[in-house]
């Protein structure tokens, strides 16, 4: 087969998958049960973290979050390309992934770990706590209340990636604020 024609058959496929993912929002995900359950998964998180969070730290937390916001939707979305899992129920139609956890939850619950578990030691150890609900407790209810289809995956793999990941972001935004704060001392002392 030709790049053309080949081009062409996933362009034609693309269009009929378009109009199905559509037809299928429409008729089945919007004003659903589990449509107005993402919903509110996808709002009631940010108005507890505006309550929670310490507006004094402010912009490392929000940083923390949106980084863990954009690597969960990157993994959530290679994953489900990869079809690893799927989501039968969408809150937005244009984004296939399960975006009320994506840019809500995860990131919410991350920044509220991130800032009253400032060491190390026990950062790990929520993140862990937290990871273990994810994987072994809310997954299993996504899938019951049919938000998730796993189709080559299994709950214990997710486990360390939500402890890992935080840890990787957690990690790279301390070097950044380090940076930050040598940066400043030098710029202090020279102006001096």
């Amino acid at each position: 087969m030709s790049e053309e024609s080949l081009l062409g058959e996933m362009e034609d496929v693309h269009r009929k998958l378009t109009e199905l993912r559509q037809e299928y929002w429409l008729n089945y995900d919007l004003f659903s049960p589990q449509w107005w359950l993402m919903l509110a998964a996808l709002i009631l998180p940010w108005i507890v973290w505006w309550k929670l969070v310490d507006k004094a730290r402010l912009k490392d937390i929000l940083l923390f979050g949106v980084s863990i916001g954009y690597l969960v939707f990157l993994l959530d979305h290679i994953g489900y390309e990869l079809n690893l899992w799927i989501y039968p129920h969408k809150l937005f139609r244009f984004i296939p992934e399960l975006s009320a956890v994506d840019f809500a939850m995860l990131p919410v619950l991350h920044m509220l770990v991130y800032q009253y578990f400032t060491k190390w030691r026990s950062f790990l150890i929520a993140e862990t706590i937290m990871g273990a609900v994810f994987a072994f407790v809310l997954e299993p209810l996504s899938v019951w209340i049919d938000l998730y289809e796993m189709l080559n995956w299994r709950h214990v793999y997710s486990f360390p990636i939500y402890v890992v990941k935080s840890a990787l972001v957690k990690f790279a935004l301390e070097g950044l604020l380090r940076r930050e704060a040598r940066s400043s001392a030098n710029s202090r002392r020279t102006a001096s």
